[in-house]
């Protein structure tokens, strides 16, 4: 019995000893307590559920549980299928049971990173608002507390309720209209209505508000007849195919094609036994269905086709409140008869009053039955473009319209109605720009048929001065001022300030070209010890040569101009390391410094490690730069060497060689 209880006691002893040693192994490798979403993990048993050995946390241990995640990554789908960089930069472990292991009120979150960027109105949400669900334990599988931030349906509709009453995906896509910033309709909706409904928008339907026609902001169905949004003023006398008259530019535009080609009556319209050319080819181009005014007896022909209805019908349509069988029933005669009884439509057409008939002159009596009026000369040259097959010939005057002639409208020739007695010469009616100075022979340099100033005159060969370069762009009066046109002195000095004051001497072809002063001729600079290349060879002289600015001391050095960022801790020789083309990039290599970039030294600006700009006489022991990041009670570094690369890399402290 007695040796019984000796070994039961040595046992508990044994026992209680390994249970001690257990538990003080467990805290002196347990980093510190995991966070709540993890606390089933906790024990020295579970370290192998996220570590692997030299591995650290592998990113394939934390996808293993979350495979929600795993899933959307591999799919390239949400946020962290865009995020480069291990789980554990983010979602670090052993920093207490209260540690946000998601990172949220950690870090600043780009919801842009998503794959859907908050903006507008967006912009100002709690994510609550938005993310609604809860996540399941991945452990357990049980619904918890804890927000789902994965898998949001990105459509309106799954927040916000739409009053458009329809289920047609073509209307559920909100931001063809909308805008996240407001609900108000945007200025140009990306909602294309001509392509995308059965109702095209056409003329003034194209400028009409949306709720103007949908009332209850109701899209879809709609009634497309007229009289679902129109009134009829006739009241039904016309049915209901109100396209039959009127189109969608404008109620009082209406359509009044012709699909006849005969010839009008007698006595219809202006006069006219013929109707003019080209009144009756606008008419047929407009021949695309509707009302036919050419069946009533006075066919509508050029302007007149433009004519509101209510104008000759008055407010009932069908009643004619004027006489139409002469022109002087609507239209007042300007002439005040002075052409009577001549017809109008001798002179005047159907397309306006001030667009004047010109006929050719009269030909040889041909076998026709049609002879030409004994007013006309056939002793007159008329160009072809002022032929018309019948109406007045301004040519028989024995002054014929061409060029620019042909728009003035009789007016401007005849003022006051004066008909005879009008001079031809061109000081009648046109200034002589040049006092007399080069005689009176207009014609020598301008020509009706281009206009006064397109002038025929070639400078190169009839005059001393060659122009050439920026002066071929010049008008005439910009050396000719006060219309001055002979000049004794050709130098550039008689139209051109010297910005140099002499200092150059008078030649100024020596640096410039008539294409301009500021653009001097090739290598005119290439003089002396200061070449010019590169971005120098684009800037203005002035931003060097500024007679405002102070002299420089040293002139042909680059800090004379530029800041130098070195601080005077290099060379003032820049052109060891830069060209004139861009400072960067520049031909420096930091191997020739003795210390080489490598590994994560490759990344740093250069301000990281030269603080205020000094670049020389700096150690290259890694402890000058990373003193802060050295722990000294750690215990792989009791008694470890001063020389870190010794168990470290340059592309990070961990992991290490040692």
């Amino acid at each position: 019995m007695k040796k019984f209880l000796l070994t039961f006691g040595a046992l508990l002893l044994a026992l209680t000893f390994d249970a001690h040693a257990q538990l003080d192994f467990t805290k002196w490798v347990n980093p510190g307590p995991l966070s709540s979403p993890h606390k089933t993990l906790e024990g020295i048993k579970n370290c192998t559920q996220c570590h692997s050995t030299a591995q650290g946390v592998p990113d394939e241990k934390c996808l293993n549980c979350h495979k929600e995640i795993a899933q959307r990554v591999q799919q390239r789908q949400g946020y962290h299928s865009r995020v480069l960089g291990a789980c554990v930069k983010c979602h670090g472990e052993h920093k207490g049971e209260t540690y946000d292991v998601t990172g949220l009120s950690r870090m600043v979150f780009d919801h842009t990173e998503t794959g859907w960027p908050l903006t507008g109105k967006h912009a100002d949400m709690d994510c609550p608002k938005c993310h609604t669900k809860t996540r399941k334990n991945v452990v357990t599988g049980e619904l918890g507390s804890r927000r789902k931030y994965l898998g949001n349906n990105s459509a309106c509709y799954a927040c916000h309720k739409s009053p458009h009453q329809n289920k047609k995906a073509a209307f559920q896509q909100c931001y063809k209209c909308h805008t996240t910033a407001t609900w108000d309709k945007r200025d140009q909706p990306n909602f294309n209505h001509n392509k995308e409904t059965k109702f095209a928008l056409t003329g003034s339907h194209e400028a009409v508000d949306c709720v103007k026609c949908h009332t209850k902001k109701v899209w879809a169905p709609m009634s497309m007849a007229c009289a679902s949004c129109h009134a009829d003023p006739h009241n039904g006398r016309f049915g209901k195919t109100c396209d039959t008259c009127h189109n969608t530019k404008s109620w009082s535009s209406a359509t009044a094609p012709s699909k006849s080609t005969s010839t009008p009556k007698a006595g219809v319209g202006i006069g006219a036994k013929v109707p003019t050319k080209g009144s009756r080819s606008k008419a047929s181009s407009k021949a695309t269905g509707g009302f036919d005014h050419d069946k009533t007896a006075f066919p509508l022909l050029g302007k007149h086709q433009t004519v509101a209805c209510k104008s000759c019908h008055g407010s009932k349509l069908g009643k004619v409140n004027k006489n139409f069988s002469d022109c002087v029933g609507c239209h007042a005669d300007v002439h005040k008869g002075a052409f009577a009884p001549t017809p109008c439509s001798s002179c005047h057409s159907n397309d306006g009053f001030k667009i004047i008939k010109s006929a050719p002159p009269a030909r040889a009596p041909s076998s026709s039955k049609t002879t030409e009026p004994e007013t006309r000369s056939s002793t007159v040259s008329v160009p072809k473009t002022t032929a018309a097959i019948s109406g007045f010939n301004h040519a028989a005057t024995g002054f014929p319209l061409v060029g620019k002639h042909e728009a003035v409208t009789c007016d401007n020739c005849h003022v006051g109605g004066k008909f005879k007695g009008i001079g031809r010469s061109c000081n009648s009616c046109h200034n002589d720009f040049h006092n007399g100075e080069l005689g009176m022979e207009c014609e020598r340099c301008h020509s009706p048929a281009i206009g006064f100033n397109d002038i025929e005159f070639n400078h190169n060969r009839e005059a001393r001065f060659r122009l050439d370069g920026a002066h071929v762009r010049n008008q005439c009066n910009q050396c000719h001022w006060n219309n001055k046109y002979k000049f004794g002195d050709f130098s550039c000095s008689t139209c051109h300030m010297d910005v140099h004051k002499g200092a150059n001497g008078p030649k100024c072809e020596n640096c410039h070209t008539t294409s301009g002063f500021k653009q001097a001729k090739v290598g005119f600079h290439n003089f002396g010890s200061f070449r010019i290349t590169g971005v120098h060879d684009k800037m203005d002289c002035v931003t060097c040569h500024n007679p405002k600015a102070p002299a420089r001391a040293r002139p042909m050095e680059c800090s004379s101009c530029h800041k130098d960022p070195h601080m005077g801790s290099l060379s003032q020789e820049c052109s060891n390391c830069h060209g004139q083309i861009a400072w960067l990039p520049s031909s420096f290599r930091h191997n020739q410094t003795g210390f080489e970039l490598s590994g994560a030294h490759r990344f740093l600006s250069c301000d990281r490690c030269h603080a205020n700009r000094i670049f020389g006489g700096l150690p290259n022991e890694c402890m000058f730069c990373h003193l802060k990041d050295f722990n000294a009670s750690l215990p792989q570094h009791v008694g470890a060497p001063m020389t870190c690369n010794t168990c470290h890399y340059t592309f990070g402290f961990r992991p290490a060689k040692q």
